[in-house]
């Protein structure tokens, strides 16, 4: 029933469809991965699972019984808790459903390589709603074609103020969608010789039409996964080049700035376009952004809130109460000029647009003992580059984004440990042998799709490149 995965990644661009529950994040794709884990949940049974995924389980539900007792004994409204512990469920299942297709899936190469394909494919139906909403935007706009944009996305305003944003929430969230799925899938058949004349056409179209999302945030996430992609492919022998790649690649973001955002070639007319300029031009004025304002005072006081209570925090989804224990830290022109904070006073479940603070003010210092426990499960065994690029985007993903069940990150945290992922190199100074000891990298590159475990090829002189791979992982806790 591999189908049903593949589907839900080629959905994974619909993250706030307007028939989904939820707030801002409201992914289609979670519907189709429950009903994956539904049909395989004997398969469950057979998981073996490591140390530190137990760990993790372990400190995550103490910190959801703890927070019971924390709410309990200060009187604090159950929204945010429930909230949490809901998240915090559907992140679990979609986890483990990530796990019983890679256990499936051990020795099937093929099927790994076909989810990568639904996945960049799938975004066809976002460059469509993009071409949709460029056309409302600078041609027609009339409301039958707002309302057919509206069946894809529920937070369809922001075409009506010259911002493209394709199927997601916000244009803010683009970023999210190409450093963590459709560049990775496109780094990985790209490696296998698995792409198609308009997968590449695909992604062109997409990132030019994401240049007029007005976004700062996307326009920095895009020169971070760059960045990310030339360090970790540089080898020493390369520094030099480096330098002049990042010397090049600062050029071209200027130019691109300047050529969208002063000379206005394409005619933009918008309150964000001229924020975007201000700031372009007078780059202290980031300082008092609404937007940056806002996401900077949350993190501050996430921080204040977890100096405040730094044992065991305020409990899952309590970040509101540490919000009004720590509000006087807020300048008052700050909470004058934000309506979003002052609104904050009185919403029991606040978002904090960073997970290392919710960890912080939420979990004290369990939450400081998740994540390094999450992180070692995420960097261990890994032979190819592909691997600490993901790392490296995830850690940067979760300065912006602070949910328990982002499938993004549950993704990469599941299939960074499949072999096919975790030996996986890129660039064209990885040696061959990194992701499976076969030195022939023409041939690993025109093999059939459906061929055994390229990464267990033994190449000359090695017994066992990769010991334990050659047969299903299973990982017993002693």
């Amino acid at each position: 029933m591999n189908a049903l995965m593949y589907l839900a990644f080629a959905l994974l661009p619909l993250d706030n469809f307007p028939f989904m529950f939820g707030g801002a994040y409201k992914p289609v794709s979670l519907i189709l991965i429950v009903l994956y884990f539904a049909l395989h949940l004997p398969a469950l049974l057979r998981l073996r699972f490591q140390r530190k995924e137990v760990w993790a389980f372990v400190i995550l539900v103490s910190a959801a019984l703890i927070s019971a007792l924390l709410g309990k004994e200060h009187g604090y409204a159950s929204a945010g808790l429930s909230d949490a512990v809901f998240s915090l469920a559907a992140g679990i299942v979609i986890y483990l459903s990530f796990k019983i297709f890679m256990d499936m899936n051990q020795e099937k190469p093929d099927a790994v390589l076909v989810l990568f394909r639904w996945m960049l494919r799938g975004y066809w139906l976002a460059v469509g709603i993009g071409l949709l909403q460029l056309v409302y935007i600078y041609a027609v706009p009339s409301g039958a074609l707002r309302s057919l944009i509206g069946f894809f996305v529920h937070r369809d305003a922001y075409v009506t103020t010259g911002r493209l944003h394709f199927t997601f929430s916000e244009p803010s969230y683009i970023g999210l969608h190409t450093n963590l799925l459709l560049f990775p899938a496109y780094l990985v058949l790209s490696k296998y010789g698995r792409l198609a004349k308009a997968d590449k056409i695909l992604v062109v179209l997409f990132v030019l039409l994401s240049l007029l999302s007005l976004s700062i945030r996307y326009y920095i996430d895009l020169l971070f996964f760059l960045l990310a992609y030339l360090v970790v492919t540089s080898t020493a022998k390369t520094f030099p080049l480096l330098m002049l790649k990042l010397a090049l690649i600062g050029a071209v973001f200027l130019v691109g700035l300047n050529t969208i955002f002063v000379r206005n070639v394409f005619h933009l007319n918008s309150d964000h376009y001229y924020r975007i300029l201000h700031i372009y031009e007078d780059p202290a004025s980031l300082a008092n952004d609404n937007s940056f304002s806002i996401r900077s005072t949350y993190s501050q006081l996430g921080l204040a809130s977890f100096l405040d209570r730094p044992l065991l925090g305020y409990g899952l989804g309590n970040f509101h109460y540490g919000y009004l224990d720590n509000q006087d830290l807020i300048p008052a022109k700050t909470l004058e000029e934000n309506e979003e904070l002052r609104q904050a006073k009185t919403t029991l479940v606040l978002p904090q647009y960073n997970m290392y603070t919710r960890f912080l003010s939420e979990f004290g210092l369990p939450g400081i003992l998740l994540f390094l426990t999450l992180l070692a499960l995420i960097v261990q065994g890994h032979r190819g580059n592909f691997p600490r690029l993901i790392v490296i985007l995830l850690l940067y993903a979760l300065l912006q984004f602070d949910s328990f069940a982002f499938i993004q990150v549950l993704f990469w945290v599941a299939f960074l440990q499949h072999p096919f992922v975790s030996r996986l190199g890129i660039g064209k100074g990885e040696d061959p042998a990194a992701i499976g000891g076969n030195r022939d990298e023409k041939n690993l590159r025109h093999r059939p799709v459906s061929a055994p475990r390229p990464w267990a090829v033994q190449s000359a002189g090695d017994a066992d490149p990769l010991p334990g791979v050659q047969r299903k992982i299973r990982i017993d806790l002693r």
